[in-house]
């Protein structure tokens, strides 16, 4: 706790002291993401403060989002948290982590060709003769696992495409200056389910945790099928913005 400050001689509340030390804390890097924060019994003993100057504290940084509680375990440093107009665009990954001001990377997982999947060869409009390449990529902002996509692609529409590092590559990017395609059109079902184990270790989160699903269809202007995505999101790292117009 050498990183909490307080002064019962400063005019300034000591809820707020509390506060601010924990918030600059986070800042400097002391506490880090996940960090359990002391108790309400340890900062009464430590700095003999009363209960309600630590929960007012608390409530603050649990409102702004610093913070979380978690019944029966402590009180924990939050993830940071993304903000995307994901559901509301269709700009790629790389062009929303660098308009959040973070740094994209991507690391390919899988990238194999399958030759027949009932339920994604129908998505695509595909027949059994034709192949599909499947790309199970892990997506960073800065160095933050923050989704895993498979993503499904007609190789009738993009031959070769799995030759192109796309590791360095935006997939839409790649869809526009090499085969001069583009996305004019993507149907959306969000769902919220709980991750899979395999899933929790590569996204660096708790396991049991609830997750943003997304399943992602999309087209070109002529209604012909160039993507089918599902998508993984922790709930605790991603928030999306939608506006709705009557």
């Amino acid at each position: 706790m050498h990183y909490i400050s307080i002064n019962k001689f400063s005019s300034a509340p000591l809820y707020s002291q509390l506060k601010d030390s924990i918030k600059r804390a986070i800042a400097d890097g002391i506490l880090q993401p996940n960090d359990k924060i002391p108790t309400e019994e340890e900062l009464c003993t430590a700095f003999n403060i009363s209960r309600p100057v630590i929960r007012q504290a608390y409530s603050e940084l649990i409102s702004e989002g610093i913070i979380a509680r978690y019944k029966g375990k402590g009180t924990f440093v939050k993830d940071k948290e993304i903000r995307s107009n994901f559901f509301s665009d269709l700009s790629n990954f790389n062009s929303e982590m660098i308009r959040a001001g973070l740094a994209p990377s991507t690391k390919v997982l899988i990238k194999e060709k399958i030759t027949f999947d009932k339920k994604i060869y129908e998505l695509l409009k595909l027949d059994s003769s034709q192949s599909v390449l499947h790309l199970k990529r892990l997506r960073y902002g800065d160095k933050i696992p923050l989704v895993i996509v498979d993503t499904y692609l007609p190789l009738n529409i993009f031959p070769d495409i799995e030759k192109i590092d796309l590791e360095n590559e935006s997939l839409y990017d790649v869809f526009e200056k090499h085969y001069k395609v583009y996305v004019s059109f993507a149907h959306r079902v969000v769902d919220a389910q709980i991750i899979d184990d395999a899933s929790a270790k590569l996204l660096e989160v708790a396991k049991n945790t609830a997750v943003h699903h997304v399943e992602t269809v999309a087209s070109d202007q002529n209604e012909r099928m160039l993507e089918v995505s599902v998508a993984i999101y922790p709930g605790e790292r991603n928030q999306f913005d939608l506006t709705v117009y009557k």
